[in-house]
């Protein structure tokens, strides 16, 4: 006998696993030292080998990476690993952007990786990745000036819109960023304050997962290095 008790339809969460890129040659240097659009280090090769070989097991439908080369490079170990198609997106930069210079009055912009120099450091050919059009062939920054603290908060509420547009239910993305844009994502996702430090550190490659819920993001957990044997373990920059 059928039964007449209506069936409740269950629709499991969109899961988005937030990744910090690989330890920088920036990362390992003094402020003063550190440069523009730096590579990762040997450490950070290591660091995303490893990542890589522990997404293997995810089932991911969506790579995204930010346009910076750290990030780029991040991703080419996922890409090669799990043979996943690529997604650039130019608006998860780290904040401030390319800039030169170092402290609080550095604001000059550099130009940022041109389109044919982003396809080559994640595959080289071209249909294994898709590119936003702001990524020009000049590129992606072109020269504009910092980014400033307001201005990646309005960025931050802009990518969380956009991924609720752009994903859907029960979906599983995967999305290469920085620390710092890292924490004004989640101040607008599931912070209790404004203050993007109460995140504190945030180590190289530590994955944080969140599960949209309905119309809400629920922290799963934060900041993960369990794929890192603990000598490679960086990222005690706050």
């Amino acid at each position: 006998m059928l039964s007449s008790q209506p069936q409740s339809t269950r629709i499991d969460p969109m899961q988005l696993y937030l990744i910090r890129h690989a330890e920088s040659e920036n990362n390992a240097k003094p402020l003063e030292q550190r440069v523009e659009d730096p590579p990762i280090t040997a450490i950070g090769h290591r660091q995303a080998a490893c990542l890589a070989d522990w997404l293997k097991t995810l089932p991911m439908d969506f790579l995204v990476t930010s346009p910076v080369k750290r990030a780029l490079q991040t991703t080419r170990y996922i890409h090669d690993s799990t043979g996943q198609h690529v997604h650039v997106w130019s608006n998860i930069f780290e904040q401030g952007g390319i800039y030169r210079g170092h402290g609080p009055d550095a604001v000059e912009g550099g130009p940022g990786l041109t389109r044919e120099e982003v396809v080559e450091h994640l595959s080289g050919v071209q249909h294994r990745c898709t590119l936003d059009d702001e990524i020009s062939v000049s590129g992606w920054w072109g020269g504009r000036p910092r980014e400033t603290d307001q201005e990646a908060k309005v960025r931050a509420a802009q990518v969380v819109d956009q991924v609720l547009k752009v994903f859907n239910p029960g979906q599983v993305v995967v999305m290469v960023i920085h620390a710092d844009f890292k924490r004004k994502l989640l101040v607008e996702m599931i912070g209790q304050s404004t203050d993007p430090l109460q995140f504190g550190k945030l180590r190289n490659t530590g994955v944080t997962k969140l599960d949209l819920q309905g119309d809400r993001w629920q922290l799963d957990w934060f900041n993960s290095v369990t794929h890192l044997p603990a000598e490679w373990i960086t990222g005690n920059e706050v």
